[in-house]
């Protein structure tokens, strides 16, 4: 994949409730880790009551090690929501910082991300952008396109925060 249109964009806090586990890529490969945490959170939709919208925020955290598809870090599917008046029980809270980030879009299936994250870390690598970052946050726009060649999901890799 031919990464194109990478913008810089500056993005406002987020307040966000869902589910987080820790786990490798492997895992969740095998496990279908991310998959089943997307499902309760949109088993949760009814009990959210100050959502900002029906889009679902995916953020993975990394630790201080040297990453490879067995090392574990933090996987945290969520919904904005306005404030954290109201969480319903088991679910987290989770703040993204307002921050300046680069914004890739990936388009087609969810299945096939996994492309876009290897062309985007040659991207970074050509332009220098080569430090650890500490956390991608991915935003699937459309949960009714997750499986089609259509989708869009924007990854956000953070410069500032």
């Amino acid at each position: 994949m031919v990464i194109k249109d990478v913008e810089i964009v500056n993005r406002q806090e987020l307040k966000l409730i869902g589910f987080s586990t820790k786990a490798s890529l492997n895992e969740d490969i095998q496990l279908n880790i991310v998959k089943n945490l997307r499902e309760k959170v949109i088993n949760m939709f009814p009990q959210i009551k100050n959502q900002v919208s029906e889009s679902i925020f995916l953020i993975q955290i990394y630790g201080e090690d040297e990453w490879t598809p067995d090392t574990p870090y933090t996987h945290i599917v969520a919904v904005e929501v306005q404030d954290f008046s109201c969480i319903p029980e088991a679910m987290i809270t989770h703040t993204i910082p307002d921050g300046e980030y680069l914004l890739f879009k990936h388009q087609g299936t969810e299945e096939d991300i996994d492309n876009t994250y290897l062309s985007i870390n040659d991207w970074l690598e050509h332009n220098n952008y080569d430090t650890q970052r500490p956390f991608d946050l991915e935003h699937w726009l459309d949960l009714n396109l997750f499986n089609c060649k259509d989708n869009i999901i924007h990854i956000y890799i953070p410069l500032t925060y």
